[in-house]
């Protein structure tokens, strides 16, 4: 069994549609959650030049100093990592993720992004079916990807849950 998820959000952003994304985290994998409590992100991760975060370092500080483990984290700034422009999230399998809200458009995208970031925590990889866990490169992408898991993705977690210690 997964241990419970502590939810970490940018005081800034909507407090509704943080308790719908949870309550659509917990729908589609059954998890329990521990906390839900608010965190600024670090300056010392922000690209003045970019005027964006770096969410490697973002996550890393999270995990490596901090000490945090099975956590999502939602902020509202924009994100890159050192090989591209923009990200919407990433995640440490079985650590914890951050998504972006950013540069997306409406409560669907945010839920169906924090969807995929979250199941990267659980063991997913990014899939090829027609799945919430399809990679998306822009936006236009993203918006067209489902929602859901595939019945491949929805297995894997399920074995993942069972074997997890």
């Amino acid at each position: 069994m997964f241990p419970p998820l502590t939810v970490l959000f940018d005081p800034n952003l909507d407090r509704n549609e943080i308790e719908e994304i949870i309550k659509q985290m917990v729908k589609i994998y059954k998890l329990e959650i521990k906390a839900v409590r608010s965190l600024r992100p670090n300056l010392r991760a922000y690209n003045w030049s970019r005027k964006q975060y770096n969410g490697q370092d973002l996550l890393n500080h999270l995990i490596d100093k901090e000490n945090y483990r099975f956590f999502f984290w939602i902020i509202k700034d924009d994100l890159y990592v050192p090989v591209m422009n923009f990200v919407f999230g990433l995640a440490t399998q079985y650590y914890g993720a951050l998504v972006s809200f950013y540069r997306l458009e409406s409560t669907e995208m945010k839920i169906k992004e924090s969807i995929h970031e979250c199941g990267h925590i659980l063991g997913l990889e990014h899939c090829q079916s027609a799945c919430v866990m399809q990679y998306s490169n822009n936006l236009k992408e993203a918006k067209h990807k489902p929602s859901s898991l595939c019945v491949a993705c929805q297995k894997i977690v399920e074995v993942n849950t069972k074997n997890f210690d």
